[in-house]
């Protein structure tokens, strides 16, 4: 007897892109390339989490659909007007740019969680060039 299974993950790259919006490995989104071939681990940048097939292969009601459209549509056109009507008005731009500009940025200098942070930045993209080249010495052109 044969069976089969879906496997299902959502995920993310965290890799920095470059000036083209790509990631490291020079894709645009995760792809299966992302998560190895069995041999080579699963790519230090790729966060991911688990689903289950039931909400990947969930298909709602097409009046759930237009509802939910409808609905966005609506949203939008009432943030485009009020762009127009109230918020592009000059005092409520300096308001804004005063609570932005009183915001402090936290450096590695000053911070040890941004310092840490930095710090597995820094391993994961040391791990990724080993990874990257592993990957492409096993997997074929395919992906």
């Amino acid at each position: 007897m044969k069976y089969w299974s879906n496997v299902c993950v959502e995920g993310y790259c965290f890799g920095k892109e470059d000036d083209s919006g790509n990631n490291p490995c020079g894709k645009n989104i995760p792809s299966p390339f992302c998560l190895g071939d069995g041999i080579v681990e699963i790519c230090p940048h790729f966060a991911w989490s688990d689903t289950t097939e039931r909400r990947v292969a969930y298909f709602p009601k097409l009046r759930h659909i237009l509802i939910d459209r409808i609905r966005i549509w609506i949203d939008t056109g009432y943030w485009k007007l009020r762009w127009l009507f109230w918020d592009c008005l000059w005092f409520n731009q300096r308001e804004v740019r005063e609570f932005f500009d009183n915001i402090p940025v936290a450096t590695a200098e000053n911070s040890s969680i941004i310092a840490e942070m930095e710090q597995k930045d820094l391993e994961y993209q040391n791990e990724f060039a080993e990874w990257f080249l592993k990957v492409n010495k096993t997997t074929s052109s395919v992906y």
